[in-house]
């Protein structure tokens, strides 16, 4: 493993500190865990924001909304 050297505040260091000793985790294992987390976080906004972009762009589209109503109308649809 490599090793980072980090610089904070005393209340943060008290707020790691306790946070460590209540989960039974090192300090160094909750860190990780929270890089890794927010970087997964920062991913799925990404994947969202391009999404949304994605769908307005689409909802503009007039055959799209189309297809759209009609493969909601087959889906509605009972087979007998």
């Amino acid at each position: 493993m490599k090793t980072i050297t980090l610089k904070t505040e005393e209340e943060f260091f008290k707020y790691l500190d306790n946070l460590s000793k209540n989960l039974g985790k090192s300090k160094s294992q909750i860190i990780r865990e929270a890089v890794i987390e927010y970087g997964e976080r920062i991913k799925r906004e990404k994947i969202y924001k391009k999404m949304e972009k994605l769908s307005k762009q689409l909802s503009k589209d007039k055959k799209y909304l189309q297809e759209i109503k009609e493969i909601e109308m087959l889906s509605e649809d009972s087979v007998e």
